[in-house]
């Protein structure tokens, strides 16, 4: 267990690996170490809050802002004494990946509608404004600040878990598992594919009409079977395979729904969850599999 602690405090200070696959790690590091309080904080911020008390640091600061529908956007001046002085300060209720995605975007800034009920209320404070459409900005790095805050717990939480005294056999071990998955070949039977199955052969992929890359659909499949057949072994602990499990239903449903972005990040996470939770080999042999099929159909 002191690996995984230690590996995780590496991966606080990785700036390649994403804020997803690091909060999923580090939730599982806490479920598998017992640390119920920090498992219970990682699902709500990897799940996004609902209808629960959302935590000060997520508050953001929009500015509203009008336009007609041939003019420029313009700030809305919002009174101290009025109704919507309370709505200048929005609560971040999404989950990790959905926020991650809104930092990834091109854009500095994040425009997002208003509901009925608060245009509404910008119609009484000006009667010009109920006309016209409104929309609330948000600077894009006040979602990095909300990630950042989570990220430094999980590191502050890490480092307080080091153990002071760890011993050189166990390192030894883990060492030698490791050097184990390395070396063994791992062989990927997507099916139909020309020449050797090994794994880096772009096949996992195809073109359409327009030459356009498509995503491997059935590749994909292939991949979450094999991985199952994989976590059944007794080594890996049941209660690790059932939660591997629940990960690869979403990702067939996802898969379904011809989702494929949403594929390659729960993928990942699954890479990163299965080298967290099951015994050295078998994590590495399904991390590999997931990482050769993603560089495949990107």
């Amino acid at each position: 267990m002191s690996k995984l602690v230690i590996e995780l405090q590496m991966d606080c200070v990785n700036p390649t690996i994403s804020y997803a696959a690091l909060f999923q790690k580090a939730y599982f590091t806490a479920h598998k170490l017992g640390q119920k309080e920090m498992a219970d904080f990682l699902r709500k911020e990897i799940d996004g809050y609902g209808d629960q008390i959302v935590p000060k640091y997520r508050y953001i600061n929009a500015i509203f802002k009008a336009k007609s529908s041939i003019g420029p956007w313009k700030p809305i001046i919002i009174p101290s004494n009025s109704p919507l002085a309370n709505c200048l300060h929005i609560p971040v209720k999404q989950g990790t990946s959905e926020i991650e995605l809104f930092l990834n975007s091109p854009k500095e800034t994040i425009i997002s509608p208003i509901s009925a009920e608060l245009h509404n209320l910008f119609g009484e404070l000006n009667p010009l404004l109920a006309s016209r459409d409104i929309c609330a900005h948000f600077s894009k790095y006040q979602y990095k600040t909300i990630l950042e805050i989570v990220k430094r717990k999980i590191s502050e939480w890490a480092i307080d878990l080091e153990p002071k005294d760890v011993s050189k056999e166990e390192f030894d071990i883990r060492s030698k598992e490791k050097d184990i998955a390395k070396n063994t070949t791992i062989i990927n039977n997507y099916g139909n594919i020309n020449g050797s199955n090994v794994v880096g052969s772009a096949i996992n992929s195809t073109l359409n009409a327009n030459g356009v890359k498509e995503f491997d659909y059935e590749g994909a499949k292939k991949l979450l079977k094999s991985i199952k057949e994989l976590i059944k072994v007794p080594s890996v602990d049941e209660n690790d395979r059932n939660l591997l499990n629940t990960q690869i239903e979403k990702i067939g449903q996802k898969i379904n729904q011809k989702d494929s972005k949403s594929i390659g990040t729960l993928l990942n996470s699954l890479g990163v969850w299965a080298q967290s939770i099951t015994c050295s080999v078998i994590g590495s042999d399904i991390y590999s599999k997931i990482d050769a099929f993603l560089k495949t159909v990107q």
